[in-house]
């Protein structure tokens, strides 16, 4: 099948920062918000509509879990490079639809580099959620609005870690201060993605 005319996917940028990295990311991060909101995002997306991520291990397992408990595995896209084949969680392997982008050998930046570039431009997509998250996330926040001029992405800050950094630092998505607000304070994340356009 060309992966064009899929329709059209909620993109998913997310992670649980590592203690042992930046302290910028870990500092505010509230791991329970990061889990609720991803296993949120699933349960709003999935039973009509399609996702699509990069298999990180700490999102991987919980993706699975909704989309195996909804019978939708097939709804889920997602994306690995063979710079990190021998490493990869069963989990990610679960999923039925997962595309393996080439290593750059040496180069593990270089291979996330060209897995982002493949991932946010193989299908449509329709809107683009990030939550928590490292350096990853600010990468994939950036190229999403270069490549993705007309779509909404939605940086949930209130999950902390580098979704808050990306929030404060554009403050022209989204426009609508009460989105904003929501963005930034609203914990109830199954209410929160029913609302926003692009997500449910």
């Amino acid at each position: 099948m060309d992966p064009s005319s899929l329709e059209p996917a909620v993109f998913l940028s997310a992670s649980v920062p590592d203690p042992r990295r930046d302290p910028r990311y870990h500092t505010t991060a509230d791991v329970s918000a990061i889990r609720e909101a991803i296993v949120a995002l699933a349960t709003v997306v999935l039973p009509t509509g399609r996702l699509l991520f990069g298999g990180h291990p700490a999102v991987s397992p919980l993706i699975l879990l909704i989309a195996q408990q909804l019978g939708v595995v097939d709804r889920v896209r997602i994306y690995q490079s063979d710079f990190f084949r021998s490493v990869v969680p069963p989990e990610s392997l679960a999923f039925s639809s997962i595309v393996w982008t080439p290593e750059i050998p040496g180069d593990r930046d270089g291979s996330l580099a060209a897995m982002r570039g493949a991932m946010l431009a193989d299908v449509p997509l329709r809107s683009g959620v990030f939550i928590g998250g490292m350096e990853g996330l600010e990468a994939e926040y950036a190229l999403f609005r270069q490549r993705h001029v007309g779509l909404p992405a939605y940086a949930i800050a209130s999950t902390g870690a580098a979704a808050k950094i990306v929030f404060a630092g554009d403050p022209r998505t989204p426009s609508d201060p009460a989105v904003r607000r929501a963005l930034e304070y609203d914990l109830v994340y199954n209410a929160l993605f029913r609302v926003l356009p692009g997500v449910a």
